[in-house]
């Protein structure tokens, strides 16, 4: 019962423990979070709830996660968003990061776009300023793309503009009469009986490859594309640890001596959201009304996730290096090195699996034990 308590404390608690200066983060059990049309905001925007609307300014970058997300306004600086759907009809300065079931675009970005989903629509009257890096189920391009394109999809389809050269890797692709790729067109797929190009609609060369890849070249195991795409993972651990080191440091701190003082609780707590949550999602999702709670909870979960690939670097660096107190620079020097020791770790045949889990349960443990500790103190003031 305690563990089921934890769980349903620690969902909002996330959203509403931290808040610093320079920044604005909203978030409630409210089913809607709405920046009004004529609001301003400077600085760092972070928002979370069932429904985002963004229809004022924010002046500096904005991070979002909701059920469904309507970015109308204007974000002068990055857009990071994730939601079960995705609208961007307003414009960005710089460039948009987004994730979702469904995201359409029918706004204008003055920078790249990096998007991925079920479904992503570039919309017609839509502007990418630079670059398009779009990966999906169903991914069309309406919108005019002013750079290159790199698409991964089952099916793609081009009705708009896209200026430079598109790489496309799909089972199916076309090209709609009407549309332009102003480069060379470069499609990879399984069979060439998929791809339909509308004559005149390729200004450059096309180059097809149609049938079964040959084997990548491999490098302790792992080809090209999986190295790079951990280190990705690992310069997102490691910039994510940066910001909690300036941001919220006492709670950096306090996954290495949880883990370090309570090890058995932590996996306790760790094995009941990873085996309670993911049934709870599921039984919000059958009641209908529980789906926007139900979507929220397993965001939340995803991001608990993620951040518990920390917890074993910053254990380490507790242990090795002690934290002391430290804050900023001070305490991400131990929890880097941590982490880069625990990630070059994982290149070692079947140890990897075992940190991944071992990461992944002590950390949601940690995360959640912290998490509803703060919940308690402040429900009790």
């Amino acid at each position: 019962m305690k563990s089921t308590l934890i769980l349903v404390d620690i969902l909002f608690m996330s959203l509403l423990a931290f808040n610093c200066s320079g920044t604005e983060f909203r978030a409630s059990q409210r089913e809607k979070t709405l920046l009004a049309s004529g609001d301003m905001h400077n600085g760092w925007y972070f928002a979370g709830s069932p429904q985002i609307d963004i229809d004022g300014t924010v002046n500096g970058d904005a991070f979002i996660a909701g059920g469904v997300v309507n970015m109308r306004g204007t974000v002068n600086g990055l857009l990071v968003v994730a939601g079960g759907q995705v609208n961007v009809t307003g414009t960005v300065t710089d460039r948009i990061i987004c994730v979702g079931g469904v995201v359409r675009i029918s706004g204008k970005t003055e920078k790249s776009l990096f998007a991925g989903g079920g479904s992503v629509i570039i919309e017609q009257g839509a502007t990418v300023g630079e670059y398009l890096l779009a990966a999906g189920s169903d991914v069309q391009v309406r919108g005019v793309v002013e750079r290159d394109a790199k698409i991964g999809a089952t099916r793609l389809s081009v009705t708009g503009q896209i200026k430079g050269n598109l790489d496309a890797g799909v089972e199916n692709f076309s090209t709609e009469e009407g549309s332009t790729v102003g480069g060379n067109l470069t499609v990879v797929a399984k069979d060439s009986g998929n791809i339909h190009i509308s004559p005149g609609t390729v200004l450059g060369q096309v180059h097809l490859k149609a049938g079964k890849a040959a084997p990548a070249p491999r490098t302790l195991g792992l080809t090209m594309a999986q190295i790079v795409v951990r280190c990705i993972f690992l310069l997102s651990l490691c910039a994510t640890a940066l910001v909690f080191s300036f941001l919220f440091p006492r709670q950096l701190a306090s996954v290495g001596t949880v883990i370090n003082g309570r090890p058995g609780e932590s996996v306790l707590v760790g094995l009941a959201a990873l085996l309670l949550v993911p049934l709870l999602v599921l039984v919000l999702f059958l009641t209908i009304v529980g789906i926007p709670l139900g979507i929220l909870l397993f965001l939340y979960l995803c991001w608990l996730a993620f951040l518990s690939q920390m917890s074993l670097g910053i254990l380490l660096g507790y242990r090795v290096f002690g934290f002391d107190g430290k804050s900023g620079w001070g305490l991400f020097g131990p929890v880097a090195l941590g982490i880069l020791a625990v990630f070059v770790c994982t290149f070692i045949p079947f140890v990897n699996v075992f940190i991944i889990l071992a990461g992944l349960i002590l950390g949601v443990g940690a995360l959640a034990i912290i998490t509803q500790e703060q919940f308690l103190i402040l429900r009790s003031r």
